[in-house]
């Protein structure tokens, strides 16, 4: 047994702990295998290869993919010398550390169990197995996960509930892949008009990224009309919220701003619940720093599909505050053969200048049926009381 385990040492430490063969998986698919003969370089710009033939090559390193793992080689020395081992505990840690180095998991697994049959309180098999030492006795990672509520989900412990989340993510990411596909063969059949009823039928939220992003790249204006339509015509909020916040761009039509806010209307009447989602995108304008541009759009928007939700947004939005650049008054004075000589100067200043808002005002008499002028804190009053006020009802104005 002593001569059989000395022989085994010999072999393991006479393995090679750097393989001479080295495999270059290429990005276009194919292998080049070899000695590599910079192993050293740092910043690698090629790679120095001699083939089993004596041909030497120098690749440029963005030529490649990746290095493959050197396992084959591994698994070819590993498949000739452990069947000629003993089997013994040293044997089996032995080969399970060496398998481990030369990332033969399974290998290094099969040993590990082996001693654990020989010897089952193995303390270093026990813990690379995954078993913890309780009062019943070992308790494997794997059962204590399981009794948890934990199930095994592409290599990872998850929860049941997490694991349905990700895997719907999944299918989710997959499936909005196949409608880059399916859109993108069909658009670049435009203006084919079966091509086009096609595109128009689409009405799952799955493919909404695709229709969006080709609309945000979309300069001719029938296109960017009918994926705006297909958009909302989706049981989906954030595509009636894009289509809605597409309806307040300064630099669309106002030919297609219209039929977005004619579609929402619509859709609005269909189904009710979705109204919120729109109505949304239009209190967002007028409570963010918006230019002038946006909050008007936003205003006729409301007033078109009588948004009184955005009253309270819409006081706030009564004054509008600019910001102008002035030059200072402060006089400058020069010397020179010509005499003296007095200019204007002195560093620019900024100031805050409000200015009523004509459309808001409107709007808001509309949708009230009060009109406080441009008076905000009486608005605000009148907003405070009426809310409190069981009696009233926006929606009749």
């Amino acid at each position: 047994m002593r001569t059989l385990l000395l022989c085994f040492a010999v072999l393991v430490l006479s393995l090679p702990t750097a393989w001479g063969t080295t495999t270059l998986l290429l990005k276009d698919g194919g292998t080049l295998e070899g000695e590599l003969l910079n192993p050293d370089e740092i910043s690698r710009k090629l790679y120095h290869i001699k083939t089993s033939e004596g041909l030497e090559i120098r690749l440029d390193a963005q030529l490649v993919d990746r290095i493959q793992a050197r396992q084959r080689e591994a698994l070819i020395e590993y498949n000739n010398i452990a069947p000629l081992t003993q089997n013994t505990i040293e044997n089996h840690v032995a080969w399970a550390r060496w398998c481990s180095e030369q990332q033969l998991a399974d290998q290094a697994r099969t040993h590990w169990q082996q001693v654990l049959e020989l010897e089952p309180d193995h303390i270093d098999a026990r813990r690379v197995l995954g078993y913890r030492q309780t009062q019943n006795g070992w308790e494997s990672d794997q059962n204590r996960l399981e009794n948890q509520g934990f199930v095994q989900d592409r290599g990872r412990w998850r929860t049941r509930h997490e694991a349905d989340v990700v895997a719907f993510l999944e299918n989710q990411r997959n499936a909005e892949r196949d409608w880059q596909r399916t859109i993108s063969t069909l658009y670049r059949r435009l203006p084919n008009p079966q091509a086009e009823a096609e595109l128009r039928s689409i009405y799952d939220p799955v493919a909404f990224v695709p229709i969006r992003d080709l609309l945000l790249n979309e300069s001719n204006p029938h296109r960017r009309l009918m994926l705006l339509g297909i958009l909302a015509q989706m049981p989906d909020a954030r595509a009636l919220q894009f289509v809605a916040g597409w309806s307040i761009r300064p630099e669309e039509s106002d030919d297609i701003r219209r039929l977005c806010i004619e579609e929402l209307q619509r859709r609005s009447r269909e189904m009710p619940e979705i109204r919120q989602h729109m109505i949304a995108v239009y209190r967002s304008a007028l409570r963010s720093n918006a230019e002038l541009p946006v909050i008007v759009l936003a205003t006729r928007a409301l007033g078109e599909i009588r948004g009184h939700e955005a009253v309270p947004e819409l006081i706030e939005a009564l004054i509008f505050t600019r910001t102008e650049t002035i030059q200072s008054p402060t006089p400058t004075y020069t010397f020179g053969s010509g005499g003296t000589g007095m200019g204007q100067g002195g560093k620019p200043t900024t100031r805050s200048v409000d200015e009523p808002n004509q459309e808001v005002l409107s709007v808001l008499v509309r949708l009230t049926g009060v009109n406080f002028d441009y008076n905000q804190p009486a608005w605000r009053n009148w907003y405070r009381q009426s809310y409190r006020s069981p009696t009233l009802n926006l929606r009749r104005y």
